[in-house]
């Protein structure tokens, strides 16, 4: 039965009501199977209290009768107490039928009930006043602890109460106690059963609503799982040939010497910078607001070398905009998602440059009692209590009211709230009209070990790589731009391929796209070619969907990710990083598809 099938007919179970206590069979096999597993949890419970209550009445009646009475009842309080050992030990294995375990659990209610009611007529008989209060104990505690259906707490307490007047009737004259002791115990069993069927309608009413919170819980994450697969889809669909056209727009704009081509490649680049950066901030908030769509992997490392490599990168755009831009760092470690702090970073820092008005941003990190104090200041024209109350939310832009694509969709802080929550770091805003802006979190602080600064980048780019790239735009459009950089490529449309021409290649750099087809994967690809190489090759993978799951692939393998669309500098920055910095190529670039 599927979810839709299964809500219909809990929907017109709750429209006919159940006041006969009873479903449909599909609806009554799952209500018994709860009631089942509520038995379960509190089996342990209500056992013992059973046993307890027979071991003190086994204890009073050593105590206060003739040892001959008590000696004579002992048996049928063995009898008790055996009973609901069995019970419990029959209840506790997995392979018992739900109705079966619901039938030993009751009989053995019965079984005790039965027993005090033949122990208080034996004692009788042997002349000892025996009150008949433990039986009324026995239906109170069926009645209220038990958690039975009505019908079988009902059988079960009428059941050993009409033999307690039956052997009344057979052993003792009828009389004006007996006549009360039954009327007693009449009136008990009609207030308990009442209750017990006020009980019971209860419970089924309750299973019901919970039963459709369920599917509606179930429903919601097979939506989110839609929509998360969804994401990953568009994300890969839209930025394969959205990162095409930046290779294309890049190598175009660096290829070219007439100044109305160079201009217009310079215009078609920006867009496409642009439209890359509006994707991945649509993308980005969408994934956050699905449950599960993006994790934390938290881990020890040095702060001061994501600082600088941030605010290199950004002050050539802070110098573009007249803004000056100072760095503040001690060497420090902390423990957080570096990945995901990286991301906050950009965006606090590229909102002070775009819309603080500001002359001057600081990108300042300090201890402070125990934790790592990270601000991204400005002393731009600062914000009101009302617009410090706004800044965060969806879209909005206060400094953009005719929605200027060029500045954004106002994603960027809100998405800055939602990683602060995720990595569970404090975010803070100080400001005041005139004054600036100062943004604030608070990170834990980790001692691992001295920070060893990096050794400097050339400019320089030379080497031979070999690329795996399915898709043929992107691969032309990548092969282009790395031949125009000085490298040697290879370009191959698939593992075969490359493993066919990685002896000519001898290659010191493997880049592979992650997605090469259907049942390949670009991170298999390179670790073949690993292997057929005989070494360990540095390698960079390039993906349109960067899930936590994927780095936590590439992090032991060694391989560096970079996510699609490829913004140039990024590019030539890790391979910058990866290839030799001053080897030149003794070959003419190659290209084989």
């Amino acid at each position: 039965m599927n979810l839709e099938q299964e809500e219909r007919l809990l929907l017109a179970q709750q429209r006919r009501g159940y006041r006969r206590l009873c479903f449909v069979p599909e609806l009554e096999q799952g209500f018994v199977e709860h009631r089942v597993q509520r038995i379960g949890r509190r089996l342990l419970l209500i056992v013992s209290t059973a046993i307890v209550f027979q071991l003190i009445y086994t204890a009073l009646d050593l105590l206060m009768m003739p040892l001959t009475v008590s000696l004579s009842v002992a048996p049928l309080r063995a009898l008790g107490i055996l009973g609901v050992l069995a019970a419990f030990v029959y209840c506790r294995r997995p392979q018992s039928p739900p109705r079966a375990v619901l039938f030993a659990y009751i009989g053995a209610y019965a079984l005790n009930g039965a027993c005090v009611a033949v122990i208080i007529h034996l004692c009788w008989v042997q002349g000892v006043d025996m009150p008949y209060d433990g039986l009324f104990l026995i239906l109170l505690f069926g009645y209220v602890l038990l958690g039975v259906s009505f019908r079988a707490v009902s059988l079960a307490a009428w059941g050993f109460c009409l033999l307690f007047l039956m052997l009344g009737l057979l052993l003792v004259e009828p009389g004006s106690l007996w006549a009360y002791q039954g009327q007693f115990l009449i009136c008990a069993n009609l207030i308990g059963s009442v209750g017990a069927y006020l009980q019971e309608h209860g419970q089924r009413g309750a299973w019901l609503n919970l039963r459709l919170l369920d599917l509606a819980r179930q429903r919601a994450e097979a939506d989110d799982a839609r929509k998360l697969r969804l994401l990953a889809a568009a994300s890969h669909d839209l930025r394969q040939p959205l990162n095409a056209m930046g290779l294309y727009a890049q190598h175009l704009l660096e290829q070219s010497r007439e100044p109305d081509i160079q201009r217009v490649s310079a215009r078609l680049a920006t867009s496409v910078e642009q439209l890359s950066r509006l994707l991945q901030s649509l993308l980005d908030y969408t994934r956050l607001t699905l449950p599960g769509g993006v994790q934390a992997k938290l881990e020890v490392f040095a702060l001061r070398p994501l600082l600088e490599r941030l605010s290199g990168e950004t002050r050539r755009e802070a110098e573009l905009q007249g803004v000056e831009l100072d760095l503040q760092c001690a060497d420090l470690w902390v423990r957080s998602d570096p990945l995901l702090l990286e991301r906050v970073l950009r965006n606090l820092l590229n909102n002070a440059l775009c819309h603080a008005q500001a002359q001057r941003v600081t990108l300042s990190a300090e201890e402070d009692a125990g934790n790592v104090l990270l601000q991204v200041a400005d002393d731009g024209r600062g914000l009101s209590q009302a617009e410090q109350a706004q800044i965060f939310e969806e879209f909005r832009q206060l400094d953009n009211p005719g929605r200027n694509a060029e500045r954004g969709l106002g994603l960027g802080l809100a998405i800055v709230q939602q990683l602060a929550r995720l990595l569970e770091h404090p975010l803070q805003l100080d400001s005041s009209p005139g004054q600036g802006a100062r943004f604030s979190l608070r990170l834990p602080r980790a001692t691992v070990g001295e920070w060893q600064p990096a050794k400097p980048v050339g400019a320089a780019l030379h080497g031979r790589v070999l690329l795996v790239e399915d898709d043929e735009a992107g691969r032309e459009a990548l092969s282009g731009l790395l031949q125009r950089w000085g490298c040697e490529v290879w370009a191959c449309a698939d593992l075969q391929e490359a493993l066919a021409c990685l002896a000519e290649a001898t290659p010191q750099l493997l880049v592979s796209d992650y997605r090469l087809g259907a049942s390949e994967d670009g991170l298999r690809a390179i670790e073949c070619l690993r292997e057929a190489a005989g070494r360990m090759l540095p390698a960079l993978l390039i993906s349109a969907d960067i899930s936590p799951e994927l780095q936590e692939r590439c992090m032991p393998a060694h391989v560096t990710l970079l996510g699609k669309p490829l913004l140039p500098a990024r590019l030539r920055q890790a391979l910058a990083v990866l290839l030799p910095a001053s080897e030149k190529a003794p070959r003419q670039s190659v290209g084989s598809e």
